[in-house]
């Protein structure tokens, strides 16, 4: 594997490896990750999605994995006996169709194999699928080793046939889903690929297709002048075929003259094909070039109108049908062709065989009104948006979408639309397109709202499956009771709950057997296998006792009665034993492991699988299982960015785990990871190597600053060690609840690099630190550490002293009792000020004295006011108003101006304390900031009976500052 020459800081990555090796062998060898039944501590069980077993693991794998083995860490600090564990997927066809390629001598297929790393005497046995799964099984497990993963690896496995203990869990899931009526057989649409003869799940396809299928769509037929021929057009809005002009199709494409459903019919081969995998009759009889076509006069369905076909630049030639009809005032694409087209040469209009004086006659056709768009609402947004040309396909795209969704929500029917006048397009559009098809002017059809390939690299359409096994996930009372799993769920970030419950009310039948592919043949319909999807559901379960069953027992002794009584606590052991002839004592030890460990505390995924496997991991958990055991929580996030661009293996800009942890070890790697943007939620998180070298730095300092400190400093107690340990408390509390809400960048920021800066500050205000303080700032920092980098950690308390593991010690505490805000505040006040003086020193150049003025008592009151208005939720500017009409016993004028100096820094509101505890503070400081400033002499007045000419410049929090030279 190419090795990575990017870091700067190779010593301090050298330095850290070494101290993780050790580690992890320590742990190991200690068995501190193995997660046993202890009933006298509470559980928390953590899983991440099965990764796919086709190669290594990436960046963006590693990064949502690293946020499980967070939680695990924190969790098991914080008292809970924790379960992580690992398997393997390699259910579906990409891993088949990989193999096929490569017997068939795919260099692609080849090369990859030699860039991850596999010895080329061993990769023709990689023409057996077995093989892929064994060997990147063993890989993913020691690249995961090395990132330092807390997980119980006694509970691996992988998924398929290959491992029939796990098969027989799948084989009994299905038949209690077909029991439960939620399985039925049938015709359903569904991603086909051409080449391999099979559906295509998400998981067969590269990922930027993942989540993309069949939608319903229109095909409107457009009868020629005086011919038996129809021009086939595709649209998502029939309701606007009473605003068609004209037909647009690209001068250089080619079309096939198809009899379908016996009507002669002009469209692409793409939806030719399409359609005659939909039990529509297609015989292709011949080919027809776009400038046969050009000129070309045809009759709009419903109007009559006789309108030609034009030629457009921007029509696809294979998408949709390759003919498009024009809507130019209501279709962005279409305005701005029929503006090109208006403005092009007369001459090049004649060498298409148009006559000129036609394209300049076309009557924009306006059919819909929508509230806030006026005149033509194509016109209008394209200019808006800057639109010039149909090669300004961007705008053109976005102008598109904002157009289509503001009149399908908002939009009625005016104008030449008959008996539609005065519906809503919501309700013509199914109006109309049901008259387009009664009148044979359309045809129904399932089509992909954009192009989508197969792994193997061809392109699919949709195609009706018949004899195809679908889970009715548009049943009602299914979705009604998945409904109440998810409401009681936590989700993090909170507000994706929504967008879950809106994929709840979207999910449709699913087709949940394939052919030809690895998986668990469906075990009343052996010729079929389970999907990639569909057998990856409930398996958190057999987590909990796979590791008491693989190679242990017979795996045909696994019958349905054994997981009815693990799983569902139904029959009793001693009936199991005696028809499975399994050992009495293993399955009280199964159903022991399950009701511990169950349910599933915390998932924690990518944001592309909301929209399939979560939907079906909450559906089938609740289809199953008593309510008592459907999980917990889900965690959400984006995906991964490589110094701010996507991922991809064709630009070269793709990093392997294995590459990252052999140059800079897996600490290192883990905080990139962090601070790339691990607080969860949609937003893609940006890995850069900059942030490498950052954390390599940060990491080996760390470890230096505690050699050299530990056990130092003085024994007696100053005024700044309140504030340094309030400082302490309360950062430990706010990355605590930073932590319980999966926000761990947030978290590590506020406990590494910002509490190191508050010590630095400590230190310039305190000159020496106190013994006790410097102690807990020490364990505390390593403590917080240790989830987001263990290693270190645990070589930093062991440097301390401590022989314990600092991986299973207590998660520090805080005493609320010692936190202080405004003593926080108030040394926040100070450093604010001497920053502020810093900068009048600097542009004045030279000073002998300053005077600081601290406001006047009524200013307080003000600004208390204002605070608490903001706090309650008021903005600022109409909390403004209100304290203006309030009296503060002085002029109004005075009031004003210090409402306006808010309102130019809100975040003088943020600094507000007592007045006393601010001119303590300052007075304590005085000697401080007289050294910090070069020993120049320092003032503090107050406002009432203060002498500075600035004097009345003074805010609570921001006292006035007067130089003197």
């Amino acid at each position: 594997m190419e090795r990575l020459t990017l870091i700067t800081n190779v010593r301090a990555a050298e330095r850290l490896k070494s101290i993780e090796d050790k580690w992890q062998a320590e742990w190991s060898r200690a068995k501190v990750y193995e997660a046993n039944v202890d009933p006298s501590k509470p559980k928390f069980f953590v899983t991440f999605p099965f990764p796919y077993m086709n190669g290594l693991p990436h960046l963006g794998s590693a990064f949502t994995i690293l946020r499980v083995d967070i939680t695990a860490r924190y969790k098991r600090m914080r008292g809970y006996n924790v379960l992580f564990p690992q398997g393997w997927h390699a259910t579906g066809g990409p891993i088949v169709a990989a193999a096929r390629r490569l017997s068939e001598g795919d260099a692609k297929i080849l090369n990859e194999l030699k860039s991850m790393g596999v010895p080329e005497s061993v990769i023709p046995q990689f023409k057996d699928p077995a093989t892929w799964v064994r060997y990147f099984t063993q890989e993913w497990k020691k690249d995961l080793m090395r990132y330092g993963l807390s997980i119980d690896w006694r509970r691996e496995f992988f998924t398929t046939s290959l491992n029939p203990y796990f098969s027989k869990f799948v084989e009994w899931q299905y038949l209690k889903l077909r029991d439960l009526g939620y399985i039925r057989k049938g015709e359903h649409p569904v991603v086909w690929c051409p080449h391999e003869k099979k559906v295509v799940g998400d998981h067969d396809r590269p990922d930027e297709y993942v989540g993309i299928g069949p939608v319903e769509a229109t095909i409107v037929l457009f009868k020629q002048m005086n011919s038996d021929t129809y021009l086939a057009t595709l649209t998502y809005r029939p309701e606007t075929i009473l605003g068609v002009t004209n037909l647009w199709v690209n001068p250089a494409s080619e079309y096939v003259l198809a009899e379908v459903d016996g009507k002669r019919v002009i469209l692409n081969e793409y939806m030719a094909e399409e359609l005659a995998d939909q039990r529509h009759e297609v015989k292709i009889i011949g080919r027809v070039s776009a400038r046969e076509l050009i000129g070309v006069k045809v009759i709009v369905p419903l109007t009559n109108a006789v309108v030609p076909v034009l030629p457009a630049t921007f029509v696809v030639p294979d998408e949709g049908t390759g003919l498009v009809m024009s809507v130019p005032a209501h279709a962005p694409y279409d305005y701005v062709a029929l503006m090109d087209l208006k403005k092009m040469n007369e001459d090049a209009l004649r060498e298409y065989g148009i006559d000129p004086s036609e394209v300049r006659s076309i009557r924009v056709k306006k059919i819909i009104e929508t509230p806030g768009l006026k005149g033509i609402p194509a016109e209008s947004i394209v200019s808006k948006l800057g639109a010039k040309s149909q090669e300004d396909r961007d705008l053109l795209e976005k102008a598109t979408k904002d157009l289509y969704s503001r009149e399908y929500y908002m939009g009625v029917m005016k104008g030449e639309v008959g008996s539609y006048e005065g519906l809503k397009v919501i309700e013509a559009r199914p109006a109309i397109e049901s008259e387009l098809v009664k009148l044979g002017h359309a045809i129904k059809v399932y089509t992909l709202p954009s192009k989508v390939y197969c792994r193997c690299g061809a392109r699919t359409h949709v195609k009706f499956v018949e004899n195809q096994w679908f889970l009715t996930y548009s049943d009602e009372g299914w979705k009604l009771r998945t409904k109440k799993l998810l409401s009681n769920m936590n989700i993090y970030p909170p507000h994706l709950k929504s967008d879950f419950m809106q994929l709840v009310d979207w999910l449709k039948d699913w087709a949940c057997t394939h052919q030809n592919e690895l998986g668990t043949p469906l075990p009343w319909d052996k010729d079929w296998v389970i999907e990639s999807l569909s057998d990856s559901t409930i398996y958190m379960a057999y987590y909990t006792i796979d590791y008491l069953l693989q190679g242990k027992v017979n795996p045909e002794q696994l019958k349905p009665e054994f997981f009815d009584y693990v799983f569902l606590g139904r029959g009793s052991a001693e009936e199991v034993s005696r028809s499975t002839g399994l050992p009495l004592e293993l399955i009280e030890a199964a159903r022991r492991e399950f009701t511990y460990w169950y349910p599933v505390d915390l998932r924690i995924s990518g944001k592309d699988l909301m929209q399939n496997h979560l939907l079906f991991f909450m559906y089938h958990h609740a289809a199953i299982f008593d309510e008592s055991l459907w999980p917990r929580g889900i965690g959400i996030n984006g995906w991964v960015l490589i110094n701010g661009a996507k991922m991809s293996k064709s630009t070269g800009n793709f990093i392997t785990l294995r590459q990252m942890l052999n140059e800079a070890g897996a600490d290192a790697t883990r905080i990139a990871e962090v601070l790339a943007g691990a607080d969860g939620g949609l937003d893609d998180a940006n890995f850069t190597l900059r942030d490498v070298d950052t954390a390599l730095s940060g990491l080996v300092d760390w470890l230096d600053f505690v050699k050299d400190n530990y056990g130092k400093g003085r024994d007696e107690r100053l005024a700044i060690d309140d504030w340094f340990e309030s400082t302490l408390n309360s950062t430990v509390k706010r990355v605590t609840e930073s932590m319980e809400q999966l926000k761990f960048k947030t978290a590590f920021t506020l406990a590494f690099y910002e509490l190191q800066n508050k010590f630095r500050w400590y230190l310039k205000r305190a000159g020496t630190p106190n013994r006790d303080l410097l102690k807990k700032y020490i364990e505390y920092v390593t403590l917080m550490l240790a989830p987001f980098a263990p290693h270190t950690a645990e070589e930093a308390w062991h440097v301390t002293g401590h022989t314990t593991f600092v991986v299973t010690e207590k998660w520090p505490e805080y005493d609320e009792r010692l936190i202080r805000d405004d003593v926080e505040t108030a040394e926040r006040i100070v450093e604010v000020l001497l920053n502020d003086v810093r900068d009048v020193i600097g542009l004045l150049g030279a000073a002998k004295s300053v005077t600081v003025t601290v406001a006047a008592e009524w200013k307080y009151a003000v600004l208390s006011d204002l605070k608490r208005a903001v706090d309650a939720g008021k903005p600022l500017k109409e909390a403004v108003k209100d304290v203006m009409g309030k009296d503060y016993g002085v002029p109004r004028q005075e009031l004003s101006k210090v409402l306006q100096s808010v309102l130019r820094s809100p975040e003088v509101l943020e600094l507000l304390v007592s007045r006393d505890v601010e001119l303590k503070a300052l007075a304590e400081a005085r000697d401080f900031l007289s050294r910090e400033l070069g020993g120049i002499e320092i003032r503090i007045e107050e406002e009432e009976e203060g002498v500075s000419p600035r004097k009345s410049n003074a805010l609570p929090g921001k006292p006035a500052i007067y130089v003197s030279k």
